[in-house]
């Protein structure tokens, strides 16, 4: 290994056995093996170059910048592979920055797949175009860009001349290395401020904020008897949601986080009756169709109510009593009259009572007035409005709907227009992770990576150590961090594993 004398991107590939070409080689390249495959293309090397070298001023002030990103995520992502690995071996913390972007227990369709793979395209083409302007700023001539497949991993690369690689000072070096790592950051960045300039973007044909709009309801969902596409729902438990992290923190909250109690004025008569079905019960549980209710500490409690009352669980019909009226929001009183008590559901761990207010704006009965309502207000007044009582596993069916929170303001193609800012986000959050993941795989310090080059690159900078230390300290230092990497990676496929057990 040559330490100090910059090798050729993506360059120095051994001669594979059995290859076969395909195609003339002024334009495209097709060179297949057994185990790997790749496809060059020369067809964009002048453009690139010329591009380049006609704005190789900015250009190398805008890779510096890269430069000096890359060598601060190099620093900071080793230092991460050291506190992970430590995490792995004594089972504490060191969490690691890619075990949030895997979504365990969840499945991925057919749209998630086709997004994923066009993600990983387009954050491919940006890392490697971003090697190649690069390389064209610093006067290197690009030989091709291939595309590849090694087994079955997919990657691509840029090849340069390398006499010419060889002749850069390392930090033009450092440069045309960092390139593609600054390139991904960049596209990640331009994702998220897309993503939050959306609402501002779609407001003369969306509107932003009055719900969320039910994309679709799978069959499996305990939902579907309630809800069907292109319904609004408006509050959860009393709190209005206007974005899908909203619907999310309020249905997987634990029941200490609850700012307010859910209560109801349940008139004493239906409590002694349902003191009698409890009492009927040898399991002390509640029948069929009867959930627990416990009474709310009020400070305008009646003489009437008593102490056994408000210890005990009561049987109620959940559906029955979710339409009295509301107390116990307020705080300083129940706002029940004296022949009521305010009650409320009983949650056990890993059950939640969810009450959920919604509209059907679309429909032809309700477009017109649902414009003309607030949806807060009114409530018990809007005839577009439902509510229903969910009773279950909240963070499961939390997770089992598609929902957007933009509202079409034209009522024409509704069922097709719905779904385009969905599509959307889902694209701009797609890309915005896989472009974020191959940075950061590219920064840690790996055989065949750019953390590699950085790091060689960065070896040279070491004056006092001769070239036989460099070269030990190079090997030492990817060896290392190529072991923890995949000791982190082990690490991240376990607690999937474990996870989705656990879901099971």
């Amino acid at each position: 290994m040559a330490i100090c004398r910059s090798r050729r991107r993506g360059g120095g590939r051994p001669l594979l056995p059995s290859t076969i070409s395909f195609l003339p080689p002024n334009y495209l390249s097709l060179s297949s093996s057994f185990w790997y495959t790749d496809f060059k293309i020369y067809t964009f090397n002048h453009v690139l170059f010329r591009l380049g070298s006609a704005h190789s001023r900015f250009l190398k002030v805008w890779f510096s910048l890269g430069a000096c990103f890359g060598l601060v995520a190099l620093l900071i992502l080793s230092m991460m592979l050291v506190w992970n690995s430590w995490g792995a071996v004594s089972f504490k913390g060191g969490a690691f920055l890619l075990d949030n972007f895997f979504s365990p227990g969840r499945s991925i369709s057919f749209l998630d797949f086709t997004l994923l793979i066009l993600s990983t395209l387009i954050s491919i083409a940006f890392h490697e175009f971003g090697h190649a302007f690069a390389a064209a700023s610093e006067g290197l001539q690009i030989e091709y860009i291939a595309i590849f497949l090694a087994v079955l991993f997919p990657g691509a690369l840029v090849a340069l001349n390398q006499s010419s690689l060889e002749n850069l000072c390392p930090f033009a070096s450092l440069r045309i290395y960092c390139a593609g790592i600054w390139h991904n950051i960049v596209l990640c960045l331009g994702c998220a401020l897309t993503m939050l300039s959306l609402p501002l973007l779609l407001y003369p044909l969306y509107t932003h904020g009055e719900g969320l709009v039910v994309l679709n309801v799978p069959k499996y969902s305990s939902l579907s008897a309630h809800l069907s596409p292109l319904d609004l729902i408006v509050t959860v438990d009393g709190l209005r949601v206007t974005s899908t992290d909203d619907w999310f923190q309020i249905l997987t909250r634990n029941k200490s986080q609850n700012i307010h109690e859910k209560g109801y004025c349940v008139p004493i008569s239906w409590v002694e009756a349902g003191d009698i079905l409890m009492a009927g019960n040898r399991n002390g549980e509640c029948p069929q169709d009867f959930s627990p209710f416990q009474t709310l500490s009020c400070a305008n409690s009646s003489l009437v109510k008593s102490d056994k009352m408000e210890t005990l669980r009561h049987c109620l019909i959940a559906k029955d009593v979710a339409r009295l009226r509301k107390c116990g929001y307020t705080g300083d009183h129940c706002a029940c009259s004296e022949e009521e008590m305010c009650m409320t559901p009983v949650e056990y761990p890993g059950m939640s009572w969810v009450e959920i207010f919604y509209q059907s704006p679309f429909t032809s009965r309700c477009e017109q007035l649902t414009s003309s309502l607030d949806p807060i207000a009114n409530q018990d007044q809007n005839p577009c409005g439902l509510s229903f009582v969910y009773i279950g596993d909240a963070s499961f069916v939390a997770r089992s709907l598609s929902l957007s929170p933009y509202r079409p303001r034209l009522g024409l193609f509704i069922s097709l227009s719905v779904y385009i800012p969905y599509l959307m986000e889902k694209a701009l959050h797609s890309v915005f992770h896989v472009s974020l993941a191959l940075a950061v795989v590219n920064c840690l310090p790996v055989y065949l990576l750019d953390g590699a080059s950085i790091l060689e690159t960065v070896v040279c900078y070491f004056s006092r150590l001769t070239q036989r230390e460099k070269q030990l300290t190079l090997k030492v230092g990817l060896l290392v961090g190529t072991s923890l990497s995949i000791i982190s990676c082990i690490r991240i496929l376990f607690k999937l594993y474990l996870v989705s057990c656990s879901r099971r």
